[in-house]
């Protein structure tokens, strides 16, 4: 006999609430872009959120705008209860940033919550407080116009969505993106994000967006900004798009905003990257701030729970005025960056090729060229190592305490299984542009990368597992060296310092955007710390997670001590990085992934040649 077929029910408000809360409140950066963007649609000026335990404890958004009556906080927590809707038409029609009523409801499902607001005509506020959708009270309040709201205890009553949650440094990390993408929406309205009671992000009113992303962002990439500006039809752009030599390995800098409202939508991001083609190694992301305005009616926001993706009437018009106002405003302005025409394939005989961008100067470059003829290999004398102490390696060259080969400290690893990387023999070894290898061999020819190969090298000369880097020595410093950073980026940094001591690094917050290291592992003696703390920052591993932190640091000292690309090396210098590839397997890929050898054998390029 069949099973009973399970009885269809009405779910309960509060089981209805905390669905609805999955699909818009995923972690406290979403509680705070639901709040800020109220704050905004109220007219808001100056709007401050402050964050504790990373959003599990406490978020809170106050702003100074519109305000609500007493009557109306009731129908605030109200489900599908909005301002921003009369009818069924205003949905094509959209020009807020809320709209849907579900944002405070859901939010109050998940927490134990308060709202507060006195509008600018009243004398007093009141306030609204509920644990999870139950109501617990309300009553008048002192307070200055505005509106806010408190948040404890997120996820309370859902642990299934509390232990999803990441560490305080990734959940902090999360709001102050958050915050960043509103404060770069709106220059005008100011923004003060405050962590454990510390500004991490404050800024004022009535900016413009150049000063704003120079703030966030620092000068370097301020100075190298571009401007865009376009318009077809009823639709613009403006904004800016720094520099191709500002690319990473990421899209973290790529904020574009439709109406005022940030979104990640894949058209948009597409345009970009096709702006981007000819200016950039496919693997770089170039950073841009752009506001695309356009008639509400051609855009559907109403596709995504968090808005973050819109479907377009015209799309092509749309994608084409976004790739053409990148491309005008890079090759105006980039510089004479250029891309170098290749094809990007393998052949059958392995000979890789790949597309390179890099500037080219107003003159004419010269290539510089140096040679050195080994009529046998093996009767040179052998490449001992690669460091400070190395007599052929001058200091400002190719300078490291990190040796190659040591018997009883930095032994190598053992490389992963896979072919081994050395020719048979060198003949010839000559630089290229300061920054590659040409090496002659009985098989072939090898193009190397110098910076890439020797950054693997002296990796894999490392052993990142261990737990304590100092085995070298510590540097322990009389003065102690301060470092300027973003203060989004120190937010993330600091929770950190208690795992980077157990690995040798002490340093400490002396104020929102500057910290102090007093000692480092030797091995980081030359390491820029400016530009590990903010990529610490931009890619924070885990607390507690003192191993993936030691590889971090082995990677940092690899990538400083090694030569760079546009450095000048004698032939003793080149000699011993080819060697290198003798000394070592698996130097095929440097630690990022990219390609560090091209090989071409003599039978192939004699069948180039049509021999």
């Amino acid at each position: 006999m069949p099973a009973t077929p399970p009885i269809i029910r009405q779910l309960p408000d509060q089981i209805a609430n905390q669905i609805a809360a999955g699909e818009v409140v995923e972690r406290p950066a979403a509680v705070v872009k639901e709040l800020a963007e109220n704050a905004l649609d109220a007219g808001a000026t100056r709007i401050v959120i402050r964050l504790e335990d990373g959003g599990r404890r406490l978020v809170e958004v106050e702003d100074d705008g519109h305000g609500m009556r007493p009557d109306d906080l009731a129908l605030a927590v109200s489900r599908h209860a909005t301002s921003k809707l009369i009818d069924a038409d205003d949905l094509f029609r959209i020009a807020t940033l809320g709209f849907r009523g579900e944002a405070l409801p859901s939010i109050a499902g998940v927490s134990e919550f308060t709202i507060a607001s006195r509008p600018h005509d009243a004398t007093q506020g009141h306030e609204l407080r509920l644990n999870g959708d139950t109501p617990n009270g309300s009553g008048p309040c002192a307070m200055s116009p505005g509106t806010r709201v408190t948040v404890r205890n997120l996820f309370w009553n859902v642990p299934a969505r509390l232990k999803f949650l990441k560490s305080e440094a990734a959940e902090s990390g999360h709001v102050t993106d958050q915050v960043m993408r509103l404060a770069l929406s709106h220059p005008r309205v100011a923004f003060r994000l405050e962590i454990q009671g510390r500004a991490v992000i404050d800024q004022p009113a009535n900016e413009t967006l150049e000063a704003r992303v120079r703030a966030l962002f620092g000068a370097t990439v301020a100075d190298r900004l571009l401007s865009v500006h376009a318009n077809a039809d009823t639709m613009q752009i403006a904004g800016f798009v720094a520099h191709p030599q500002e690319a990473k390995p990421t899209t973290k800098r790529q904020f574009v905003f439709l109406n005022g409202r940030y979104v990640k939508d894949r058209l948009l991001l597409a345009a970009v990257r096709e702006g981007f083609r000819g200016f950039l190694e496919p693997r770089l992301h170039g950073a841009v701030f752009l506001h695309l305005d356009l008639d509400p009616s051609q855009v559907d926001v109403n596709v995504h729970p968090t808005k973050s993706e819109v479907r377009f009437r015209r799309e092509g018009e749309v994608f084409a005025l976004v790739r053409n106002a990148l491309q005008k405003a890079l090759a105006t302005n980039a510089g004479g960056f250029s891309l170098l025409p290749t094809t990007n394939e393998t052949t059958s005989s392995g000979v890789i090729q790949r597309t390179i961008v890099r500037p080219l100067p107003a003159t004419t470059p010269t290539v510089v060229v140096q040679e050195r003829y080994i009529p046998e290999a093996s009767g040179l004398p052998p490449a001992a190592r690669v460091a400070e102490s190395t007599e052929s390696y001058r200091a400002t060259r190719l300078a490291t305490a990190v040796p190659l080969s040591n018997a009883e400290g930095n032994r190598p690893r053992a490389p992963d299984p896979g072919p081994r990387t050395a020719p048979s023999k060198i003949r010839r070894v000559l630089q290229l542009n300061r920054m590659y290898l040409l090496i002659e061999t009985t098989d072939g020819i090898r193009l190397v990368d110098q910076h890439a190969l020797h950054e693997k090298a002296l990796l894999l000369a490392l052993d990142p597992t261990i737990s304590d880097l100092v085995a070298n020595g510590r540097q322990e410093l009389l003065v102690p060296i301060t470092v300027n950073l973003l203060a989004h980026e120190l937010a993330q940094v600091v929770p950190l310092l208690a795992e980077l001591a157990r690995v040798g690094l002490i340093a400490d917050a002396l104020s929102p955007t500057q910290l102090v290291v007093r000692a480092y592992p030797v091995i980081l003696k030359r390491t820029n710390w400016a530009r590990f703390f903010a990529d610490l920052a931009q890619d924070p591993v885990p607390a507690q997670a003192t191993a993936t932190l030691s590889e971090r640091i082995a990677h940092s000292a690899a990538c400083h001590a090694a030569v760079k690309a546009g450095q000048e090396l004698s032939p003793e210098e080149q000699w011993e990085l080819a060697r290198l590839l003798e000394r070592f397997e698996g130097l095929e890929n440097c630690p990022h992934g990219r390609p560090t050898t091209l090989d071409l054998g003599w039978d192939e390029l004699a069948r180039r040649f049509q021999r």
